[in-house]
């Protein structure tokens, strides 16, 4: 929207906000803050109209996250790219629509061929053994096994990055090479039954896609554009990174689901509350149910200084929303779905054998 109507909808917003209040001074600071908002994420509105209701959501958002933070939980809510938006619009905008999907299946029977179930620990691959206790500490950020903080937009296709993630995990473990792959290709080419693009989906049935494609291209190659276009079928064949199928953790167990990510990241489902979509910083602990409508990847975790144990969250709104894109989210609580259910839906993929005979030469073998 240009300058000019810019300033005379703001003047329009001044006008119509101290003409229905008592005392007009008690609006400004909060718009001043919302001003700032805008300018810091590039916000404009089309209409005055819309411009006042952005500003009376910003505002009760703002209360929200003031009267939460003022109760000394183990969190901290701030502001974000999402200030402006209802809890409503953020879940049409961002999460899963599970209304409109099946309820949480198996993969289908071709992957069912490519998935097992890990109970104690990981038996293969070289990542844990059934007799190894998991570490008290595990990073994989620290380890380069971990891309930078990308950004789904206002797209429900947190399935497709919370698989993409753990899939770059293990191929960084395996070959050596951290490489970027790519979520719109998943997005756009896996039309299982269960998996719906900006709709939302599966991580588990996402792998599963990937294994039967034989494949993934790179994020360069099939760039991200936050909705759901055409397969473009001639890049399927762009073979990045391969896996040969999917591995379940044990459900509702949140020793089995440490175990799993000492070896490498892994893809799991929560429920994004209203206090998740705010979250700034610390240790997350709710409120939040188990109906699970977000996927992102748990790529390690650790314990505060006062011993708080926590699962290390990468998410895929940006590196502006929580601490630089990630959220530390509370660890070995009493219910055994885990905080939010991250306990309950835990999958990562399966890479057999190297797929590179030679790192340095890039000598590609069928895995």
């Amino acid at each position: 929207m240009a300058t000019d109507s810019s300033s005379l909808a703001l003047a329009l917003l001044f006008a119509s906000l101290l003409a229905s209040t008592v005392c007009g001074e008690s609006i400004i600071p909060m718009l001043e803050r919302f001003q700032a908002w805008q300018a810091t994420y590039n916000r404009t509105y089309a209409t005055p109209e819309e411009l006042q209701r952005r500003f009376e959501v910003y505002s009760e958002n703002m209360e929200f996250i003031e009267e939460t933070n003022s109760l000394g939980r183990s969190y901290k809510l701030g502001v974000n790219q999402l200030a402006d938006l209802t809890y409503e619009e953020f879940q049409d905008m961002y999460l899963m629509k599970l209304d409109e999907m099946p309820s949480a299946p198996e993969p289908d029977d071709e992957a069912m061929e490519q998935l097992g179930t890990m109970n104690e620990g990981t038996s293969s691959n070289g990542y844990l053994n059934n007799s190894e206790e998991a570490p008290n500490r595990v990073d994989w950020r620290t380890k380069g096994a971990v891309t930078p903080v990308k950004d789904q937009k206002q797209c429900g296709s947190c399935w497709a990055f919370a698989a993409v993630a753990s899939i770059e995990g293990v191929h960084k473990i395996k070959t050596g090479r951290l490489v970027s792959l790519s979520e719109q290709e998943i997005v756009d080419c896996d039309r299982g039954r269960n998996d719906h693009g900006c709709k939302g989906g599966y991580p588990s049935h996402a792998m599963a896609w990937v294994a039967r494609n034989r494949g993934l291209t790179t994020e360069s190659d099939y760039r991200y554009t936050g909705g759901q276009g055409q397969c473009r079928r001639n890049k399927l064949r762009h073979h990045a990174a391969r896996i040969s199928g999917v591995q379940a953790v044990r459900r509702n167990n949140e020793a089995a689901l440490e175990r799993a990510a000492a070896g490498r990241p892994v893809a799991v489902s929560i429920d994004a509350s209203r206090e998740f979509q705010f979250y700034k910083s610390g240790v997350f602990s709710g409120p939040c149910s188990t109906r699970l409508n977000h996927a992102v990847t748990v790529v390690g975790y650790g314990a505060t200084a006062r011993g708080g144990k926590y699962w290390t969250v990468k998410n895929s709104w940006g590196k502006t929303w929580g601490e630089n894109g990630y959220v530390r989210m509370r660890r070995r609580v009493r219910a055994r779905h885990g905080v939010c259910g991250i306990a309950m839906e835990p999958y990562y993929p399966v890479m057999r054998g190297p797929c590179y005979a030679d790192v340095l030469a890039r000598t590609v073998l069928d895995c």
